[in-house]
Parts: C-alpha cells; sequence; structure tokens
C-alpha cells in the first residue's frame, strides 16, 4: 500500500493513536484543541481509507517511524541576511547565560533572530541536544508555559508528576 501524503502534525497524532491514547491525551499531549485531533483524526481516516481508529491505530508502527521526532526548529522560509551584531551577541549571550530573553516591540524580528541563531553551526557545536523551539503565541498566561514547552519536547505526561515537573526534570 502507498502510504499517502500526510502533514507532520498528523504523523505525530497518528503516533499518539497508535500508543491508544484517547482524543484527550492527544490533544493534552500536544496541546492543541479536542477538536482539531477530531480533525485530524477524520482526515487520516480518509486519507487511509481505513474503517476506525482502530484501523488507524494498527497503522502506525509501519508509517510513523519509531523515535521519529518533529523537527527542534521551524524551517527557515527565507534567508536570513544583516543583524551580525546581533546574531553574534546572542550568542555570546546563550553560550554563558542559562536564560535568556529578546525582548522588544512585536514584529522587530526577535524570533526570526533567535531562530536564525538557534540553527547554526555555532550553536549546534555548543548544544549535544540542540535547540528546540517552544510557541508561545497561543498561551494565554504563565500556567501554559509548561505544557507548551512540554510538547515542544516530545514529553507526554509522566504519572504522579506536573507538567512542569516533567519539563525540569
Amino acid at each position: 500500500m502507498a502510504v499517502p501524503e500526510i502533514s507532520a502534525r498528523e504523523a505525530e497524532v497518528l503516533a499518539a493513536l497508535g500508543e491508544h491514547l484517547t482524543n484527550a491525551e492527544i490533544a493534552a499531549r500536544f496541546v492543541i484543541s479536542v477538536r482539531t485531533v477530531e480533525s485530524h483524526v477524520s482526515a487520516l481516516l480518509r486519507k487511509f481509507g481505513a474503517s476506525d481508529r482502530r484501523a488507524l491505530a494498527s497503522l502506525a508502527p509501519s508509517v510513523v517511524a519509531p523515535g521519529a521526532a518533529a523537527p527542534a526548529l521551524p524551517a527557515a522560509l527565507t534567508s536570513f541576511v544583516g543583524r551580525a551584531e546581533e546574531r553574534a551577541a546572542l550568542v555570546s549571550a546563550i553560550t554563558s547565560q542559562r536564560l535568556v530573553t529578546a525582548v522588544g516591540p512585536g514584529g522587530v524580528g526577535k524570533t526570526r533572530l533567535a531562530l536564525a541563531v538557534a540553527s547554526s553551526s555555532d550553536v549546534a557545536e555548543r548544544f549535544t541536544g540542540g535547540a528546540w523551539y517552544a510557541d508561545l503565541v497561543p498561551v494565554a498566561d504563565g500556567e501554559g508555559v509548561p505544557a507548551a514547552v512540554a510538547a515542544a519536547l516530545g514529553l507526554g505526561e509522566q504519572p504522579g508528576r506536573s507538567v512542569l515537573q516533567t519539563v525540569v526534570a
């Protein structure tokens, strides 16, 4: 059977179905709504011509490579030009400090600069685990930050631990 083309998120949902997670558990893992999970499941059922979730779950091991993870950083759609001083300052800051925050008005390129630095060889050589991107745009308050970070790192729920404890561990 030819494998249909599926998005990265659909692959994540399919892998979670292979783990026999409920829609609510999948939503919590990826910090998305249950309705969004339902939409992905419907799309997967249609694309694979599967009759139900159980059939999809049985397909997961052959479709989703074991240990395959979503990219840690979003792909850059354009090249990054200029801002050499800011890049150098940010590389210096992240290699000497445990926590670095880029501040400034919206739209000035903080995220683009951070992603350019995070994907550079300067950073890859210094951090064995690489750099990871946690999208905090949909997070309404500080309470949602641990869940967003956990989702970015691909961490699932751990019995007896809060999401924050899981992220910190």
